[in-house]
Parts: C-alpha cells; structure tokens; sequence
C-alpha cells in the first residue's frame, strides 16, 4: 500500500542486465554447527477461507450476532438462520461459524502507574504472515476533519499504538488527502505508526461539518431589498461551498477504495477504521446531479468493500457536541439555531452510517473516548457466521440485489451486508497479470523483485536479515551502512568445474524517505563460486554482506531489500526503519547501535555466576571507530556473535558501541560530562536494568564524535529475544536536548 515509485523497476532491470560488480562479503569459517532457525510465537489460526463470495456458483456473506449486552453468540446453528434475497427465502448450502483468537476487550486501564507503556522509541519484531491476528486500517480523514477533531484522532490513535495495539496486529495509519509516503505501510512497527500520527496535520482547506451557531444579529434593521439580496449572496456561496464539499466527500470515497483495493489480498475478514467529521449524501441545496454523484461513489465503494470482504467501522470524530451556542459565538444566535446544528450534525452522520450499515460495519457516535469505539470494532471481528446459497442465473443480471438475514432466536441482534450487484468475481476483470515465465529474462528478474519489494508481508521463500546502522563517516559524511545475512540452505546450486557449486543471486537495496521516493538504492547480480569445504561452511554459517547508503536529508527512512535465486526465481525480503538525527542543529546524538563478541575475553566466566544475571564489564569512552566493528567478523568460525546475526551462548561477554556526536563541554575543564545506561527488554517490558555510569574522559577528547564501547557479563542468561537499550545522557545540555537512545536486537541460544 505505501506509494513507493514505479520507475524502480525500470532501475532494476537496468542495473542487474547490466551484471554490476559487488562489493566484497565478509570472511567466514566453518561453524560447528547448522544456523538454528530464530524462534517463532505460537502460529495464529488462519484466516485463509474466502469471506464474501459471489460467483454463479455460491453465494457466500458474513454475519455478525450479538446479544443485547453485545457480546458474541457463537452457539447457532444452520437451522436458526434465514437469509433473504430481494424478499425470497434462500436454500443455504453453505454454513459455518469463525471464532478467531480472543483479544482484550476490558476497558483502556486509565492509571498510568497500572500500566507498563514501552518507549516509544523501541523497535518491534517483525511478524511473519501466519503470526497475523488482526489486520487493521485507519483512515484519517483530513479532506473532512475540524482543527479539534484533528487533534482528537492524533491523541486516539497515539493511545491505540501505545496501550490497545497487541502482538499479532498489523497496523496501517492512511490519509485521504496528502499521502504518508512510506509511513502508509502495514506494519506491527510501532515506530513507523508513532512517525505516521506525527505527520497528521489540520488540511485547512477539508470541508467544515461542524455544527455552528450564525450570528444574526442586525438582520431586523434590514429592509426587503437587503434581505433578497443577502438571500441571493448566500445562495451563490452555498453552490460553491457545497460543490467544494462534493469534491472532498468523493475525494474521500477515492482514497478509501484506493486502500481496500490494497486490502483484498490479504486473507479473512478485515477491518477498515474510518476517522471523519462526515459527509452529507443529500445535496443540500436540492441539486439532485450532486446527490447522484456522491451515491454513485458510495456504492462504487461498498461493492468493492463487500467482494474484499473488508468491514467498514466509521467513527464521528467530532466527539460529544453540546449543541449549545459557546463562548466563541458572538451577536445572538437566530430563533432556529439549535435545530439547524442539530440537523447539520444529522447530514453529517449521514454517509457513515451508509458505509457502515451496507458493509456489515456500524457507526460510533457522541463520544470523546474513541478509543472505546476501537476496541468495540476489534471485538466484532472475533467472531461471525458464514452463509452460502446456490444463486439461479437471474440473480446475475448486472443489477443490484438485497440481502438480509433474520436469526430466528428471540433478542439477538444480527449485521450482515446489504447487497451485491449480479456480476461474478470472474467477470470483474480483477485478475492480476502474470509474471512472464523464464525467471532470468530481464523484465521477469525485475517484476519478480518489485513484487517481493512491495508485498504487505514481504516475500519469505529465502531468508534474508538486514540491519542497518547510521555512521557519520569524517570522509564520507552520514551514511548508512546496512549488514545482510543470507541463509543458504534455501538457495539453488548448480555443478561447476571441477567439482565447485554456483551460486546466482540478485540483491537489490533501497532507501524509502517519508515521502517514498527513493534516497538511495543498490543493485547487484551475485555470480559465486565454492570449492566443496567452503560450500559446506556457507550452508552451515550463511553469507554477510554488506552497503552503504549515502542519504542527504536527516529524518525517517525505510530500508528494504529482496534476494533472489537466479535458478529458481525464489525471493525473500527484509524491512528496517531507521531516524538518521541532524548532526548540524549540534545537539546530542548516537550513531547504530553495534552489538558484536569482542576479540578477546578478559578473563573467563566464574560457575557459579547467579542464574539470570546481566551485570557490565570494564567499559570506557575509545577512540577506537563503532563502524569498523560493523563490518568485521569477529573470531573465526563465529559469524553467529556478530553484528550481522547477533546470537550469543548463555554465557559470556557481549560488547556494544555507539558513535557519540554534539556532546557539550564545561566551559573551564574543556570536558563533556556524558552518562550511559544499558537497559535489557524482553517480550515489550524492561528485564535488566543496570546501573548508570560517568563517562571518564581524557584532556584533549573531540565532544563533536568520540566513541563509547562497553561490555555485558551474560551469566546463564535464559534463552529467547531481548532488545538492548542504551540511554546516553548529556548533563550539561538543555534538559528537552540532554538524552539519546539507540537500540539492537540480540538473542540468546
């Protein structure tokens, strides 16, 4: 879904037809043993059925039933079901009952001290596919989205991320005006959600649905002729005001087709989330060509929702209005003030409730806890029936048809979606078209590796891990250096001469900034020789590489790569999000984090260290570079403990080391007076927490880049993910300027 060029694959097919030379890969050695495949959460059951089906053949829609308390009813049968179809009973065929995993549906817990909130700051692993347990849109609204309700969204949204987002959720954050680049992705990464709710802005030309008070005052002392000719301005300015209005509703139509089209794809019942001060249906001056363009679009709409199977839930983010005259309101108010905001409030509910009601959805109103309305929709999601009906030929004749189903049980309430036009889903023309089969040919290399480079989940035939690390190199200036570990027991080989295996791979490399053009890329075509001995080193340890980037503007930005096998076409993908910080505003800064086994262990781990214990080593501030640990292996034979997979045992020394720029010196000893601090998360919450420590710095130390490298004592650490945090803190800075912070992932096997 994010709005990523085109042209890419014009540069692609370009750069790899041409065989550009690659940089050099790292040096390994044997291993001991194969690479274990990094551990996974529980597999969620999937969603891979089809939810709505329309063809000659079946008939297939979802409904939802509650109770009166809204809770699910899950204990139905086929027997307590009637669907009807423009008023006629229909035989069902098809019947059956999805209950997905439960989520949390119990209140927003309102103390903070209740809560363990991570930092915003903190990265988030990436999930696979069958990890997935709610797919959720959000679509800011801002062609129609008052100043306060602007803000309203912004805080609702940032309270999703922080403390109702769960793991298994794949998140997007949409405008439907200006586009977020590359912030308007799916993504279970909180950071990209917190920089997408940043970017959301007032859009000071949206139309105005708010509920307002005129001042009438000094209409009494008008004559007949200043009134008609008043009457005559207000009705020129309402044509345009309401053909503006009409541009932004279908422009807001638009853009939410744009994401469901991007949502049909993904497999099972999704939820689209829609944020908005409303749009009226009905013209309000009685132009019936206004109304039928608005309907035309509103269908156009709940028809492809309803064959994406999406649920539309809209939520009036106007909030809960008094519809009383404020303190803002000057002169007095007319006779028929009240009546007309109220009216104006109802117009504006008016086309939410249409995408909500038609797609099986509802409409959450009078609330300034959006929140609330959320959790309500994530929670309808949990649970719905599926019904099915062999539909005769006349049900395809191209015109609209009904639906409604009935449960024959007293006090339920049931939502289903209205209708469907009399057209089969093979004759929409959605088909998608294929890829040309010779895999080396040119234009199929670079349709194979743009589709992997654009896939919402990615492309997961090979294995392919990216991290990416900001250095401000002293010749080259800021870069990005991004280190590749390759797997390659998924990858093809071929018999060469005498006796040696082949190896033909591409890898192509991109930065997305916040707008999604491209900063910088990197494409190679990989043509690799082994002898037998180091074949089978590289099927054990796998292969490092790496690139850097050279990116001009400071800000947000995201990496992705593909891999592909050159005999069999496979692919895999990797994504990092990553802030390079502006060096030149001359406030605190860190390079990448750099996690590695250092080169020589300083005396040896003691046995009967205390079980689970993180404590620090001998650490100082080094004029040794953080970005030459980057890019070496570490002992022979051990490309596991190093920054291009970071695995460690259970015990033994693991060292860090960042960059430090912009550090502010004492005006009499000529020194910084820099703190660190080393945090370990696991699983979201902070698990070791060491002590913070000065900096001792020599006469003569450079406060715009020194080096800091420290070391963590691992004494039977217990095995799984962990995060490291490490805090830097500048004590003679400004205080909103005085902190830095880097993070890595690692783990422990």
């Amino acid at each position: 879904m994010p709005r990523f060029q085109r042209p890419i694959i014009f540069i692609l097919v370009g750069m790899l037809a041409a065989g550009v030379p690659a940089p050099r890969f790292a040096q390994q050695a044997p291993a001991n043993k194969r690479q274990d495949p990094a551990p996974q959460s529980p597999p969620a059951p999937q969603q891979g059925h089809e939810v709505v089906r329309i063809t000659t053949q079946l008939v297939q829609v979802d409904a939802v039933v509650t109770d009166k308390k809204g809770k699910h009813v899950e204990d139905l049968t086929e027997g307590d079901f009637e669907l009807l179809v423009d008023g006629k009973k229909q035989q069902l065929t098809h019947f059956s009952h999805v209950s997905l995993p439960a989520v949390r549906r119990e209140p927003t817990v309102k103390k903070k001290d209740d809560l363990i909130v991570a930092p915003e700051s903190m990265p988030t692993r990436e999930i696979a596919p069958e990890e997935v347990r709610r797919t959720v849109t959000f679509i800011v609204d801002d062609m129609g989205l008052s100043p306060s309700s602007m803000a309203l969204a912004r805080e609702t949204l940032r309270r999703f991320v922080s403390e109702q987002m769960q793991d298994g959720d794949l998140v997007a954050i949409v405008r439907t005006g200006s586009g977020l680049g590359m912030l308007e992705q799916f993504t279970s990464d909180k950071r990209i959600l917190y920089t997408a709710i940043e970017k959301l802005v007032w859009n000071p030309l949206s139309r105005d649905m708010m509920p307002t008070f005129a001042d009438t005052s000094g209409a009494d002392e008008m004559d007949a002729t200043q009134t008609e000719e008043q009457a005559e301005q207000q009705a020129v300015a309402d044509s345009f005001a309401e053909f503006q209005e009409t541009n932004f509703t279908t422009g807001t139509l638009g853009a939410t087709s744009f994401v469901i089209r991007s949502l049909r794809n993904f497999p099972g019942r999704k939820s689209v989330i829609l944020l908005s001060d409303g749009f009226r249906i009905n013209s309000k001056t009685n132009n019936d060509n206004t109304t039928q363009q608005v309907l035309q679009s509103l269908e156009n709409l709940v028809e492809l929702a309803n064959r994406s199977s999406v649920v539309i839930y809209s939520i009036d983010a106007k909030g809960l209005q008094p519809f009383m005259p404020g303190a803002d309101v000057g002169g007095r108010p007319s006779a028929t003030a009240h009546s007309d905001a109220l009216q104006t409030a109802q117009e504006a509910l008016e086309g939410l409730n249409y995408v909500s009601q038609q797609t099986g959805g509802f409409t959450v109103v009078n609330t300034n806890d959006l929140n609330i309305g959320i959790e309500e929709a994530l929670y309808d999601q949990q649970s719905y029936y599926l019904l099915g009906f062999d539909p005769d030929n006349e049900k395809f004749d191209k015109r609209r048809h009904s639906i409604k189903v009935k449960v024959n049980r007293p006090d339920l309430r049931v939502r289903s979606r209205s209708g469907f036009f009399g057209v089969s889903d093979s004759d929409r023309g959605n088909a998608t078209p294929s890829t040309p089969n010779t895999p080396n040919a040119p234009n199929a290399r670079g349709q194979q590796i743009l589709s992997a480079l654009l896939a919402p989940m990615g492309a997961r035939d090979l294995s392919l891990r990216m991290t990416p690390y900001f250095f401000n190199s002293s010749k080259e200036g800021p870069i990005v250096r991004a280190l590749f570990h390759i797997d390659c027991s998924k990858l093809t080989f071929k018999d060469g001469p005498g006796g040696q295996k082949r190896l033909d791979l591409d890898l192509a490399a991109f930065a997305f900034d916040e707008e999604g053009i491209t900063a910088d890329l990197t494409a190679h075509r990989l043509v690799l020789n082994f002898d037998e001995k180091r074949y089978r080193e590289i099927l054990a340890e796998g292969l490092a590489y790496r690139a850097d980037f050279q990116l001009k503007k400071p800000g947000s930005y995201q990496f992705r790569a593909v891999l592909r096998d050159g005999e069999s076409g496979r692919t895999g993908s990797a994504s990092q999000f990553i802030r390079l910080p502006d060096l030149n505003k001359s406030r605190l800064a860190l390079s990448g984090l750099v996690v590695t086994k250092p080169k020589a262990v300083a005396g040896a781990v003691s046995s009967n260290s205390d079980v689970g214990v993180v404590t620090t080593a001998p650490a100082s501030a080094s004029p040794a570079r953080a970005e030459k640990d980057a890019d070496k292996s570490s002992e022979p034979g051990d490309l596991q403990a190093t920054p291009y997979v970071r695995k460690f045992p259970r015990s033994g020394l693991v060292q860090y080391g960042v960059a430090v720029y912009n550090a502010t010196t004492d005006k009499k000893t000529g020194l910084p007076q820099i703190t660190v601090q080393a945090e370990i998360y696991r699983d979201g919450k902070p698990a070791y927490r060491l002590p913070p420590r000065s900096l001792e710095f020599s006469p003569g130390v450079n406060p715009k880049r020194f080096d800091y490298v420290g070391r963590l004592q691992l004494n039977d650490l217990p095995t799984g993910d962990y995060l490291l945090h490490l805090i830097v803190t500048d004590g003679l800075a400004k205080k909103k300027f005085a902190r830095a912070e880097q993070w890595m992932d690692f783990s422990v096997r």
